[in-house]
């Protein structure tokens, strides 16, 4: 019998746009542009469906609420034969226990789960079956998740644990052909404690009221986000001394503009899974500020690229922000060695000549080289 052509289906039962939405988008997008199918399940009201449907993909709806529930199973398995899938990514643990189970049941050779975050895995039978007798794999998006993983899992087998980095496009995400006219401070993430807001807030609050000995106007902080601490934060901006010096956006559609706006990142994290705006950032010529924690350093390197602060450390933090702010050369200098590390190591290219490796698909010849 004849194989199947390759047919990649990610389940994701997220309804909110996050990192891990943004990278599907991407490897949707290149995947589709190099002749290869490439589909989505998702939840019927998940915030991004449009998205997904403007690349051209197939996209399919299905409720997923319950863990691992037969009639979900069911569904999934029929959707996977009916569409002839050949590889299923699974999104959160909850996707992995339905469409592992549906994808044994349509007989795929590829199933695998994903950990996007820096969290162990719970150690008991039910983990246990789905990610090491359902799946076939795990993907991790850094070596930090990884550790994690087979650190709170020794059941697992070390080879089905695979890296795969998140890769950038640096044909979308480049240096502007200047720097802006005003040193701006930028923060790209959720609005949530996880990424530093919190730290953010007390360090700019310090920052604003000191004199400014820099070149030019004061600094500015523009954050791109959304979250839980949205309110929260326009609260804080109306009380600050300067508040015309800080801007809150919201969610912003064109991304590489808005780093090509900024003069360095600032991503005070204390938990992430790749730390995807860090990369992006550093691509378009940025130092980054970054959270010694999970990926980042595999990311920024301390000194070089950027400055690591501790999770928590407000302190160093306003440090960092005082050393970038009032040095444009160490910012060129810094922003021109981010750049160069991310072309060297997490080029979107080779994440994708890898992913469709893992997946069992063709590798085209047009991304061979990425794999050397």
């Amino acid at each position: 019998m004849a194989a199947k052509p390759y047919h990649l289906c990610f389940v994701n039962s997220m309804r909110s746009f996050g990192g891990a939405e943004v990278w599907f988008l991407s490897a949707a997008r290149t995947l589709h542009a190099l002749g290869l199918k490439v589909s989505l399940i998702a939840q019927p009201d998940a915030v991004w469906l449009d998205r997904a449907r403007a690349i051209g993909i197939t996209v399919k709806t299905l409720s997923i609420r319950v863990d691992g529930a037969p009639w979900t199973a069911v569904r999934l398995a029929t959707m996977f034969s009916h569409h002839g899938v050949t590889a299923v990514i699974a999104n959160t643990t909850k996707d992995l226990k339905n469409a592992a189970l549906a994808g044994r049941l349509a007989r795929l050779p590829v199933i695998l789960g994903t950990r996007e975050s820096d969290f162990p895995l719970k150690d008991n039978w039910n983990y246990r079956l789905f990610f090491r007798h359902l799946a076939t794999g795990v993907l991790v998006n850094s070596e930090a998740t990884r550790r994690t993983t087979l650190g709170s899992a020794p059941w697992l087998d070390p080879h089905r644990v695979h890296l795969l980095y998140k890769g950038i496009d640096p044909e979308r995400f480049h240096p502007a052909a200047a720097p802006p006219p005003r040193v701006t401070v930028g923060f790209v993430g959720q609005f949530i404690e996880r990424k530093g807001v919190p730290e953010l807030m007390q360090a700019w609050s310090r920052f604003e009221t000191a004199p400014w000995t820099g070149e030019g106007p004061p600094p500015v902080l523009r954050m791109a986000g959304e979250g839980v601490l949205g309110e929260d934060l326009a609260r804080w901006r109306q009380g600050l001394r300067h508040p015309d010096r800080v801007e809150i956006m919201g969610f912003v559609e064109d991304i590489p503009a808005f780093y090509r706006e900024c003069s360095l990142l600032v991503m005070p994290s204390h938990a992430e899974g790749f730390g995807l705006a860090a990369a992006e950032a550093a691509v378009c010529g940025l130092p980054v500020i970054a959270g010694r924690a999970s990926s980042l350093p595999e990311i920024v390197q301390d000194g070089v690229t950027g400055r690591l602060v501790d999770p928590g450390d407000v302190d160093g933090l306003l440090a960092a922000i005082e050393e970038l702010t009032g040095s444009p050369a160490l910012r060129a200098t810094w922003g021109r060695a981010g750049r160069r590390r991310v072309l060297d190591n997490f080029t979107h290219d080779r994440c994708m000549a890898r992913l469709i490796q893992l997946t069992g698909g063709p590798v085209p010849a047009t991304l061979e080289g990425a794999l050397a």
